[in-house]
């Protein structure tokens, strides 16, 4: 595992690498104490569902591809989230005081909408915050309630009140959902790529589906394939001499942004066409994807011989 804790935004979403820094092998210590640490990972608005009012009538509104993530810094007692989606994109951080049980707020959204206030949180981890707003009108402020509903969604409401503490039809709300591991998500993506290079009963033309039109392809004893059309000849050559039925095997992966490197193995049987005996093969490889048009595709893959039963 690499030793920096990389917070990353992936795949559909548009934000990507966004901050890089060390908890010096306590992040699941850290995480523990935490008493934000119900609201660490990343979170969508349920059914793209949102409803507000900014003076007049109340409405619900889609907004899709809404997208937060949080983590704690290099504390027990911080929380740092962004936020990204339509506009106006922004960030929250949170940090409690141990002592005073306080939750100090600070936010910045768009040009202007910078936010600063304090609260509480309760033993079941629902908080409540009450923030001044650049922006809105002078000694107004906004009560936040973030309430659990289960471990994995949530629901905040914005009510504004006047200087005499009383609402003033102002508010919004929404509920959040948590996204599936992001990592776990990738990897179930790769081994789908995978069981489509694993497939003999496909065509070579439907195997290049899986690759980036400017794929670099790295065979043992042979020039690189650059390019999907360098490749389907490599491929449609290699199937005139017999067939491999072969299992790819993910050994180990890592994300950085937009890209995920792998490790592998492939273990199997190569099968020529002139009746001779079955051999079995070994190899191991690496894989590079990238994100293309919302897919994962490989856009580069090196790969050469091991001894059978050899990792």
């Amino acid at each position: 595992m690499l030793p920096l804790l990389l917070l990353f935004l992936l795949n559909a979403f548009s934000q990507e690498t966004a901050i890089i820094f060390s908890n010096h092998g306590k992040t699941e210590e850290l995480a523990l104490q935490n008493p934000l640490k119900a609201f660490i990972g990343e979170w969508t608005l349920k059914d793209d569902s949102w409803t507000q009012n900014w003076g007049g009538e109340t409405e619900t509104i889609t907004i899709p591809m809404h997208h937060t993530i949080s983590t704690q810094i290099n504390t027990a007692n911080s929380l740092f989230s962004i936020i990204d989606g339509p506009e106006p994109n922004g960030h929250i951080f949170w940090s409690y005081n141990p002592v005073t049980k306080v939750v100090n707020h600070l936010s910045s959204f768009g040009a202007l909408r910078a936010g600063v206030g304090a609260g509480s949180i309760t033993k079941s981890g629902d908080v409540t915050l009450k923030i001044s707003f650049e922006g809105e009108p002078k000694e107004t402020y906004r009560i936040y309630h973030y309430k659990w509903i289960s471990q994995d969604e949530y629901h905040m409401k914005s009510t504004q009140y006047n200087s005499d503490d009383a609402p003033t039809g102002l508010f919004y709300e929404g509920t959040f959902v948590r996204l599936p591991d992001e990592k776990e998500r990738l990897k179930s993506q790769i081994e789908a790529i995978l069981a489509v290079l694993d497939n003999n009963a496909l065509t070579v033309e439907r195997q290049l589906e899986v690759y980036t039109d400017d794929v670099v392809h790295m065979a043992p004893e042979s020039e690189a394939n650059i390019g999907k059309e360098a490749l389907s000849k490599f491929l449609k050559e290699q199937r005139k001499y017999g067939e491999s039925i072969m299992k790819h095997e993910i050994l180990e992966m890592e994300v950085y942004g937009s890209v995920i490197v792998m490790r592998g193995r492939v273990t199997g049987r190569y099968h020529p066409k002139n009746n001779t005996s079955p051999m079995p093969f070994v190899t191991k490889n690496l894989f590079v994807f990238r994100q293309v048009d919302r897919d994962l595709k490989i856009g580069k893959v090196i790969y050469n011989m091991s001894p059978p039963n050899n990792e």
